[in-house]
């Protein structure tokens, strides 16, 4: 009986700090909310499966803003637009893969960083003997080889992982060596249009967290009358989501950089800073 008076007397306290102190009340609610550490974005793996899929997120986060009914297609429409992509044909050096979706069952290839570290940690791998048997398969490689460059990480997706049993060999003996490895390639070069992130960096807090730290900022918003929204679980594994919440409230900003203050970097991440600051340019050595 006591315990449910004082339930009562505490909701009460709190509908009226909310009603007559949102600010307050929200700025206190986040200092002492527990937020999950969300999952490593980008494991250091030659698995791209584990890898985050930015496009997809996008996309995924786009139509959820778009069919959205309070005022977030605008958000919606400029994340649709956001991920950009263009084909260039260029030589390639083997080396510098970082991984593929389909990879040998070996675990010396899965848990590497990148292709380079499994060829030279596998023991299993017959490298060419020679340099002349070495130039040799190298010129006997298809001409179809294909990659992917994901400029917001700088990694380097092989896509016609059928090559791999072929390559894995060469880029033991290249990486063994020091030596360039340069094969024709058609490579998609997976960027982000910088003019549209400006604009959405200038209206909206974006970050990147755990989904339940994303929903349960949503709803202590929205209890405040602030406007927030999050995507949700993001992808397969759904370890990560977006939150968004607008820039134009003093009083949301000010909840929101008390929110950045006190939380560790593993708990939430300011996503359009982070995109803004990493681009790194496909380069042929």
């Amino acid at each position: 009986m006591q315990d449910t008076l004082i339930n009562r007397i505490e909701s009460a306290v709190n509908s009226l700090l909310i009603r007559f102190a949102p600010v307050w009340y929200a700025t206190q609610s986040v200092q002492n909310m527990t937020l999950p550490d969300y999952a490593p974005l980008n494991p250091l793996t030659t698995d791209a499966k584990t890898w985050f899929d930015l496009p997809a997120a996008l996309m995924q986060t786009s139509i959820l803003l778009v069919d959205e009914a309070h005022g977030w297609q605008g958000l919606g429409k400029e994340l649709e637009h956001l991920a950009v992509q263009k084909q260039v044909h260029r030589p390639l050096s083997i080396t510098r893969l970082t991984g593929a979706r389909e990879l040998p069952s070996s675990d010396a290839i899965t848990q590497a960083q990148t292709l380079r570290d499994a060829a030279l940690t596998d023991q299993e791998l017959e490298a060419p003997e020679n340099e002349e048997t070495f130039d040799q398969q190298m010129r006997e490689l298809p001409r179809t080889l294909t990659a992917t460059h994901r400029e917001w990480d700088g990694r380097l997706l092989l896509t016609s992982h059928e090559l791999l049993p072929q390559l894995l060999p060469l880029i033991r003996y290249a990486g063994a060596r020091q030596r360039d490895a340069m094969v024709p390639a058609t490579v998609t070069i997976e960027g982000i249009r910088q003019e549209a992130l400006e604009r959405i960096r200038n209206k909206y807090w974006w970050f990147l967290m755990h989904p339940q730290s994303a929903e349960a900022l949503v709803v202590l918003l929205r209890q405040c009358g602030f406007s927030a929204i999050s995507s949700g679980p993001l992808g397969k594994d759904g370890k990560h989501a977006f939150f968004f919440c607008n820039k134009s409230s003093q009083g949301l900003n000010k909840v929101i950089l008390h929110l950045m203050s006190s939380k560790r970097s593993a708990q939430l991440s300011e996503f359009g800073r982070f995109l803004s600051k990493h681009r790194h340019r496909f380069r042929t050595p």
